[in-house]
């Protein structure tokens, strides 16, 4: 594999809640692209002090190539993974296959700058579970959208294979914060789609994700639309 120079530091939030930062921390941890871990706890001091200087748009993820603050930012998950390709070209961030890579491409996107309904109702929270809550007919309508787009995308290019285009790329990492959520909200699947949620929730990166989020204590309220407490 190409190695990056200098070294890489992706600047995350909290992993119990921030779905963006899970997915290129996802797909360079399966990957094996080698980086350094940069979490701002959102609501905390530490974020409030640096923010400024570790975001240029205040926002996470922010990928650093060199001393975070000072050196390469990258930001934009979409533009991250494509900033990765670039970096790491032998790496498997997208498909080898160009069809299957546009396709990849296409299915990122289109979550990216859709999908409101689903994202505002049924918000990350890997602690939590609410079963049932946040859905609605836009939201189910959406859910039913992205479950066809895994289906076909499976079908023509990784049949009887667990993700969507093979070997794991940036597209199934794209997808795996809406699996956490599926478990969350206890949202009902068909087979197909409930095969790959699993698959999703089971690759390596995901487990460690997974396990560090529930460590975690922080209570954002935003992130927790149906706290009782």
């Amino acid at each position: 594999m190409q190695c990056a120079s200098p070294p890489l530091t992706l600047v995350i939030g909290n992993k119990n809640y921030s779905s963006w930062s899970a997915r290129p921390w996802l797909t360079m941890t399966e990957l094996g692209i080698p980086f350094a871990e940069r979490m701002l706890k959102f609501d905390s001091e530490d974020w409030a002090g640096n923010i400024d200087v570790l975001s240029p748009t205040g926002l996470v993820p922010v990928l650093w190539e060199g001393e975070p603050g000072s050196g390469f930012a990258t930001f934009d998950t979409i533009a991250i993974l494509e900033r990765l390709h670039e970096l790491f070209p032998d790496a498997g961030v997208w498909p080898q296959e160009s069809q299957a890579r546009a396709h990849a491409r296409a299915l990122v996107a289109d979550f990216h700058a859709g999908y409101a309904h689903l994202r505002a109702a049924m918000p990350m929270n890997i602690r939590s579970s609410h079963p049932g809550k946040g859905m609605s007919g836009e939201v189910a309508s959406e859910i039913q959208k992205l479950c066809t787009h895994w289906r076909n995308a499976r079908d023509r290019f990784s049949p009887g294979g667990p993700f969507l285009f093979g070997d794991f790329c940036a597209a199934d990492a794209y997808f795996t914060p809406v699996a956490s959520r599926f478990v969350t909200y206890a949202v009902p699947l068909d087979h197909q789609a409930a095969s790959y949620r699993d698959a999703l929730l089971g690759t390596r990166a995901m487990r460690a994700w997974t396990e560090a989020a529930l460590l975690e204590t922080e209570f954002v309220p935003m992130d927790e639309p149906y706290a009782t407490t």
